[in-house]
């Protein structure tokens, strides 16, 4: 199920070159189509989480997804930017009880002690969902029409929903929903307290300097690097593998690391390769900076959503739900602002921003893990 909503949510990365020339704009004012996503995906999130609390979260995984079919093949059918953006808008909005609510299932059923190492599993499908979402964009451009993209995608979630529908009956339901007033109150409360308001703050800025400009990845290498798109896919690929290589060695990470160890890693490693990306001046070296810039992603990402699922343990669909609604506010925000500084300073001032941006959140968030390790132990 992750493998599709990511590659879902990311086949337009690689169609924002083509997508501006068929209708006429700039790179910068195309990445509208990735923001129509994100931003009623986050925001529906506030409302799944407590939804799904109550009637199951299979259930509400489950009606998501089938609803999302009608606009993913829907945007096969736009012949117009705006009819583009308002599917695209609807696809988010539609999809948005999926992959945290996936993650709340988890939690209610895995301990914390071990649950890092299983989310970090269950990665394993979003990874190879980028990797999927990118492959796909760029083989649809470069042999195809870029809208059959959105017909094969649309084929594959239904075939899906036919699956999940079967299964939603197994799930057991809280014996406690929470009402509206209660989660309201549970969503102030999460900004109130200092370890769940550190969460918000943390994946908020990780959204806004890591997915923004993952927006503009396939451009760049387009404009900077002259790429056809089949290339330009298979570049954007390597993002995942590094997130694979994470997978893989996790087992290992976890216990090695520690959480501010992998905070921190996470942090530099990323904002490294970004750094490179800035001034890589051949697309061979860009290739590898995508793979260190996955590897340094999850690396602090999986950290930020294990401490997550602990935000509220009676009502974890609602915590994560908020979690991801602050997530992809950040993405939102931080399309629109690295496409002005695509359109008006260019790539190396959007990687050396996202850079300095990851450098300093891995440092932050390590630090406030220690700050609230040693008041827990006080």
């Amino acid at each position: 199920m992750s493998f599709l909503v990511v590659a879902v949510m990311n086949v337009t990365g690689p169609l924002l070159p083509v997508i501006a020339k068929d209708f006429s704009i700039l790179v910068g004012e195309a990445g509208i189509v990735v923001a129509a996503f994100a931003v009623p995906y986050g925001l529906a999130q506030l409302f799944c989480g407590p939804i799904a609390d109550r009637v199951g979260k299979l259930r509400v995984i489950a009606g998501s997804l089938t609803l999302s079919v009608i606009f993913v093949v829907g945007s096969g059918f736009s012949q117009s930017l705006t009819q583009l953006v308002v599917m695209r808008f609807l696809s988010g909005l539609s999809m948005a009880g999926t992959i945290p609510l996936a993650m709340a299932y988890i939690a209610d059923e895995v301990p914390y002690e071990s649950r890092q190492l299983v989310i970090g599993k269950y990665i394993n499908g979003i990874i190879w969902g980028s990797i999927g979402g990118a492959f796909f964009g760029g083989i649809a451009v470069e042999y195809f029409e870029w809208r059959q993209v959105f017909f094969f995608l649309g084929f594959w979630c239904c075939l899906l929903c036919i699956f999940l529908w079967r299964h939603v009956q197994k799930e057991i339901l809280s014996e406690e929903p929470l009402a509206v007033g209660p989660v309201i109150r549970l969503y102030a409360s999460l900004f109130r307290e200092v370890p769940s308001r550190t969460a918000m703050i943390a994946v908020t800025l990780e959204g806004f300097f890591v997915f923004g400009p993952m927006a503009y990845f396939g451009a760049y290498l387009r404009q900077v690097h002259h790429l056809d798109y089949s290339l330009i896919g298979l570049t954007l690929s390597a993002y995942g593998v590094g997130g694979l290589c994470y997978v893989a060695s996790v087992n290992w990470l976890v216990p090695k690391l520690g959480e501010r160890g992998l905070a921190t890693s996470g942090g530099l490693v990323m904002g490294l390769a970004l750094f490179v990306l800035a001034y890589a001046p051949s697309w061979w070296i860009a290739f590898v900076a995508f793979f260190f810039a996955g590897f340094g992603f999850y690396l602090i990402h999986n950290t930020m959503q294990t401490r997550a699922t602990e935000l509220s343990i009676h009502a974890r669909g609602a915590a994560m739900s908020l979690w991801a609604f602050m997530l992809f506010f950040g993405q939102g925000i931080g399309v629109f602002v690295f496409g002005v500084l695509v359109d008006d300073y260019g790539y190396g001032t959007l990687f050396v921003v996202a850079s300095l941006g990851m450098v300093s959140l891995g440092l932050w968030f390590q630090a406030r893990i220690k700050k609230l390790s040693s008041q827990i132990v006080s």
